[in-house]
């Protein structure tokens, strides 16, 4: 008896099978919750260092840009005079919008991070760690990319501007003229600009151009997203040391055209403008053939001929021209503010080079990654020949850019990366494609529109190329047998990875913000009396359009304020918009013009990534002021009760063929930045850009100008300004006649009195300009952008 019970007692004292597994089951669910949070203080742990590293890096961008845009020589006040040598300041807007890539569409699905792919049904769809979904944007994250900003600025105190220069530049007595030796300067030349990554052949080095009659670069996108894997901000900081210079008489292939300039000095001093060092005589000077080499066998030029003779429509073609790349070798080794010497008697580019002074940058064809457009690109001059004679005329200073055809212009049946190339499902299929089309030259579009051709970056040298078209090889010792690593200067020129905007905008003081009543319809909150009037919602009040909208806005509603910058502006210029100074109000609306002034960018109304090219073509009987969209700013003109906002009282309504309005944008047209052909022909070239501009144009002998046909009246509309070149007999110079027909209608400039040939692209005044960079971590998935804002007067 006593020992049953001691065995019961026993057995009272251990754990049955039910309370051991409550007891296992606890401690999973303690143990599960304590890992949930060590993955919670993990991931928090790991998104905090990455704002840290995000937070470091834009302290690093912000303090550079705010620095040197304060050192800066020149206001925004064009146009500069070129006699006051003060330099110049320009920013180009490109056809990408901080929007663009947020108009590419949802993702029909989700999927995990090892690829499979999740259906509404399956548990995990809605697993906020799985990051893709049927109504996440993913590319919405990349911003406005494609913009480029230059200056000149002076140096503070005694930390000047440094740069490298091969020694036989500085040093008669250098043992070694290749060897690298650093300068410094009080001015500079500052480029800053975005681009993705390129795809490059490693066995090569050649670029790997697009299968499509464009045959721009392609970028890095190994998931096949049309979007860049990886975006790069560059800077240049070219020193401006026009003492490097020497007086010497340069030959243009015809002793009679012989003139004496100022060009970079030769090695030794020598006589001859072309003695360069054996290893540099394949690039510099640019084109030319060394008479003076020492080298065996003696060298080819590495960009031999202007425009390389061909079709017109072969794009290939023009990455071995001289006059699109030859300068780039040169900005291999030199970080120089350089510029292609111009004849001062025909008005063509030659084959030399000289240092610039802050007055030779006042110009703009003289300034970094600017070319002129050979005519025969644009319907005035012969292919075969391939000297500068065979073209009547260039076009004025342009940025030598190309392409973001994928994004902006893919239609979903040709795809311009090639046939093996397939965009995703839900690519939108149907964008609009009004970006400039050489319609004429159908296979030359998709250049001068973008990113900064690749050719500009700094890279290695020393890699071997091959002889063939595209060139990318920087051309040092593609005639040497042994490598110099002294010039290798990849990334030399990357001041941060990981971009996914770099967006600048000018203030434009008539950009209109409006107020709109919100999700709920009603202006301040649904059947309330905001403005405390004694009637709610103002919808019934008729007699003065202040009323009508002064419950717009109000505080703790859903009202929502647009500006130009918001993708809700689609909406709202194609809904009535109220005036608060017009009257009456019959009917009320509920969307008003709340206010002026914005940071905008260039041409807003017009940029091919914008979502207001499908509104535009509505554009009814009134415009509206804007500095940036129309550069005239037309005084007077305000909103009318019950009339859709919108830019342009002329803008065509077919957007496939005339984005652009033929009898507006005079200054942008008289810049050269944007140029059609008569008719209803098409956009040859388009790059807004806002430039402190020169008046060396009207006084530099040559023909700038360009009308509609037959006007040479005072104020005649504008088909776009090009540099007409001089045919010179004797001491006589002729501008030389178009092509017949003239497919651009070109006039002397000098019949239309008292106008300048040229004008700014923007006559107005810039206040100021706000630069907005947005860095992303692909590893944390983390986000972060700034804006920094600079008065420019």
């Amino acid at each position: 008896m006593m020992l049953d019970s001691k065995l019961r007692m026993r057995f009272r004292a251990a754990f049955t099978l039910v309370e051991l597994l409550v007891a296992i089951t606890v401690t999973l669910l303690l143990m599960a919750a304590l890992a949930k949070t060590f993955a919670i203080i993990g991931q928090s742990t790991k998104e905090g260092r990455a704002q840290v590293r995000l937070s470091a890096k834009m302290r690093g961008i912000s303090f550079r840009l705010r620095n040197e845009l304060r050192i800066r020589t020149i206001d925004a006040d064009p146009p500069a005079r070129s006699q006051d040598g003060q330099g110049y300041f320009m920013y180009y807007e490109g056809p990408l919008t901080e929007h663009t890539f947020g108009l590419f569409g949802a993702e029909p699905f989700r999927t995990t991070d090892s690829g499979d792919v999740l259906t509404p049904d399956n548990a995990q769809y809605f697993d906020p760690t799985v990051r893709k979904g049927p109504t996440y944007r993913r590319l919405s994250r990349y911003g406005d990319s494609d913009d480029y900003i230059a200056f000149t600025a002076e140096a503070t105190g005694d930390e000047w501007f440094t740069g490298k220069v091969p020694a036989y530049l500085v040093d008669d007595e250098a043992a070694d003229p290749m060897e690298p030796r650093v300068i410094r300067s009080k001015f500079a030349e500052i480029i800053i600009w975005a681009s993705p990554r390129w795809q490059v052949n490693p066995a090569t080095n050649d670029l790997l151009l697009a299968p499509h009659p464009s045959a721009m670069p392609l970028y890095v996108d190994a998931n096949n997203d049309l979007a860049p894997d990886e975006i790069v901000l560059h800077q240049r900081i070219l020193l401006i040391r026009p003492d490097l210079n020497a007086r010497r008489v340069v030959t243009n292939g015809n002793a009679d055209l012989n003139f004496e300039t100022s060009v970079l000095r030769p090695w030794t001093n020598h006589s001859d403008p072309s003695r360069v060092p054996n290893a540099l005589e394949g690039i510099y000077p640019i084109g030319l053939t060394n008479p003076s080499s020492t080298a065996t066998p003696a060298p080819n030029p590495l960009y031999p001929s202007y425009a390389v003779p061909g079709s017109a429509g072969d794009n290939r073609l023009m990455f071995a021209s001289n006059w699109l790349v030859g300068m780039t070798p040169l900005h291999q080794f030199y970080d120089l503010s350089l510029r292609r010497i111009v004849h001062p008697d025909t008005g063509e580019p030659t084959p030399y080079v000289a240092a610039n002074s802050l007055q030779d940058l006042v110009q703009p064809h003289n300034r970094f990654a600017h070319v002129r457009y050979p005519g025969r690109y644009m319907g005035q001059g012969s292919f075969t020949p391939s000297d500068p004679s065979a073209d009547n005329l260039t076009s004025m200073p342009l940025l030598a850019l190309g392409w973001n055809d994928a994004i902006l212009n893919w239609q979903g049946t040709d795809d311009p990366r090639g046939a093996s190339a397939t965009a995703p499902a839900w690519f939108p299929q149907s964008h609009p494609s009004p970006r400039t089309r050489n319609v004429t030259l159908a296979n030359s579009s998709g250049l001068f529109n973008g990113w900064l051709l690749p050719h500009f970056e700094l890279g290695d040298p020393n890699q071997p190329g091959t002889s063939g078209s595209p060139h990318w090889e920087r051309g040092y010792f593609h005639v040497n047998t042994t490598a110099d690593p002294r010039w290798d200067r990849t990334g030399e020129d990357i001041i941060a990875t990981g971009i996914l905007s770099f967006d600048v905008k000018g203030f434009d003081g008539s950009a209109p913000v409006f107020l709109t009543s919100g999700p709920d319809g009603a202006p301040g909150q649904l059947g309330v009396d905001d403005d405390a009037s004694g009637t709610a919602d103002e919808s019934t009040v008729t007699t003065a359009p202040v009323q009508v909208s002064s419950e717009l806005g109000s505080i703790g509603t859903d009202d929502v304020v647009v500006d130009v910058n918001d993708l809700a502006l689609f909406n709202v210029i194609g809904s009535s918009v109220l005036d608060p100074t017009s009257f009456p109000a019959d009917p009320p609306d509920f969307q008003s013009l709340g206010s002026r002034g914005s940071f905008a960018d260039l041409a807003y109304p017009y940029l091919a990534g914008s979502a207001l090219l499908t509104r535009t073509g509505q554009a009814q009987s009134t415009t509206i002021p804007q500095n940036f969209s129309t550069p005239e700013r037309p005084s007077g003109v305000t909103f009318n009760t019950q009339v859709r906002f919108n830019y342009d009282a002329f803008l065509q309504t077919d957007l496939s063929l005339y984005p652009i309005p033929t009898l507006t944008l005079n200054s942008l047209k008289r810049s050269g930045k944007l140029v059609h052909a008569t008719g209803t022909g098409g956009i040859w070239l388009m790059q807004p850009a806002y430039d402190t501009w020169t008046d060396f144009y009207e006084s530099d002998n040559f023909d700038q100008s360009g009308s509609l046909v037959g006007s040479v009246a005072a104020g005649a509309a504008q088909n776009g300004t090009v540099w007409i070149l001089n045919d010179v007999s004797g001491l006589t110079r002729v501008p030389r006649a178009p092509a017949s027909p003239s497919f651009l209608q070109i006039d002397t400039g000098l019949l239309i009195a008292d106008e300048p040939e040229t004008s700014a692209p923007f006559a107005s005044r810039l206040p100021a300009i706000s630069v907005t960079i947005r860095l992303g971590e692909t590893e944390s998935d983390e986000l972060l952008d700034f804006t920094i804002i600079e008065e420019l007067q």
